[in-house]
């Protein structure tokens, strides 16, 4: 099947950029350079109140034998809709934190580094989905893209350098028209980007 380009462009690191993705179209992420993560939210673009859920996808697509915590093949809108949002169709790494739907934020950095002055995700999705009139309030779940993070037995976790490489990337097929934003985490002081922020690559296709 030939894919026609809709978008294609970087998200600079530390940075965050919306897309809308139509129905039928695939949002690939990919990687520009090794060992960087993202943070992404999803809206049903004519209704804003249907967002993703991370609970609602975890737990449906291990009840139904769809993935795990690591990775799974359908994305859920929140309840009371809990329709499927995206499909995988392709995903080189497999390797994401998939049960979380938290990110970095000010006031996350302020409590664990005394750091007032950081960029976050939640402040780059904020910037990012402005434009449509959404503001940080309405952000719910994200979906942490290529973040390789150990679960211990004790219920505690360790963040680790990304396994995705340049070029590695995930596919996703929208099932309804969506508005996706995507920050390229500006995190420096963990291993979840390898100790150094850098771009992300976006390309939406339409499939003919």
């Amino acid at each position: 099947m030939a894919r026609r380009v809709i978008h294609d462009f970087v998200i600079p690191a530390r940075t965050g950029r919306a897309v809308e993705v139509m129905q039928g179209q695939v949002l690939r992420i990919h990687l520009v350079e090794d060992k960087q993560v993202g943070d992404c939210a999803f809206f049903n673009l004519h209704d804003r109140r249907e967002a993703f859920h991370v609970g609602q996808s975890w737990a449906l697509n291990v009840m139904l034998g769809h993935g795990n915590g690591k990775c799974f093949k359908y994305f859920y809108s929140k309840p009371p809709r809990e329709n499927v949002m995206f499909e995988v169709v392709e995903d080189t790494v497999g390797e994401h934190w998939s049960s979380m739907g938290g990110r970095c934020s000010r006031r996350l950095l302020e409590l664990r580094d005394g750091d007032t002055d950081h960029r976050s995700c939640q402040e780059n999705l904020a910037e990012a989905f402005a434009p449509w009139g959404i503001d940080g309030d309405d952000i719910i779940d994200v979906f942490n893209v290529f973040m390789n993070v150990e679960v211990n037995p004790d219920g505690t976790f360790e963040i680790h350098p990304p396994t995705a490489m340049a070029g590695d990337h995930i596919d996703l097929r929208a099932r309804m028209d969506v508005l996706a934003g995507i920050s390229a985490c500006p995190a420096d002081r963990n291993a979840a980007n390898d100790g150094r922020p850098k771009p992300l690559g976006v390309t939406v296709f339409a499939e003919d």
